[in-house]
């Protein structure tokens, strides 16, 4: 059996301002303590090895824990969050050029021969998803924290529960329902092949 914790990054100034974030974003000063406030959690949760994701707010997120724990951290783009349109990121999403872009997102997020420009849909961050629990399901390790994104980690929820052919549908209704604050902590097992979700979100740690 495997036990994996998947963590979201700590805060940053586009979480705080409403933006589309670059995959340069770092943490802010909030989301900077909130990364010491759950390195200190996971002083006395058993540790293996960190994966994180690629962009800068999870892996400065994963670099505070791994400090804290005496762990390596392996990047992985499989946890990076979805990719927005390049013309959006770094904007306000009340922007109005924005919003038009937005629209356009969310009416074709599932249709996979309609795109604005470079983003991902929906087909792209489940293939990543999956490709992702796959990968972490072959690792050695017993005890693995994923340091991840809000709505990855909603599809990587959705394939667990799901299946590898999660429909748009599925996806959307856990996306309404499920929200993972910055530094949540979601408590997973991977055992004869099946996984269960057995914490979501736990962010006693903020208080």
């Amino acid at each position: 059996m495997k036990t994996i914790y998947f963590v979201r990054h700590g805060s940053t100034d586009g979480n705080e301002t409403g933006a589309y974030q670059l995959h340069t974003t770092p943490l802010s000063e909030t989301g900077l303590a909130q990364a010491a406030f759950v390195a200190e959690r996971f002083k006395t949760i058993p540790v293996d090895v960190i994966i994180s994701s690629d962009m800068t707010r999870a892996a400065q997120t994963a670099d505070r824990i791994a400090r804290a724990v005496g762990r390596s951290v392996v990047h992985s783009a499989f946890f990076h969050e979805i990719l927005r349109p390049s013309a959006v990121r770094g904007k306000l999403k009340a922007d109005p050029e924005v919003m038009k872009i937005t629209e356009h997102l969310i009416r074709y997020f599932a249709d996979d021969t309609q795109r604005h420009s470079d983003e991902e849909n929906f087909f792209d961050i489940r293939r990543r998803a999956v490709a992702g629990l796959d990968f972490i399901a072959k690792r050695p390790e017993e005890h693995i924290l994923v340091v991840t994104h809000g709505t990855i980690l909603t599809m990587l929820m959705a394939v667990m529960i799901d299946g590898e052919h999660t429909t748009p549908a599925f996806f959307l209704k856990l996306d309404r329902c499920l929200h993972a604050s910055n530094t949540g902590i979601t408590k997973c097992l991977w055992r004869d092949g099946a996984w269960r979700v057995v914490v979501w979100n736990d962010h006693a740690h903020l208080g």
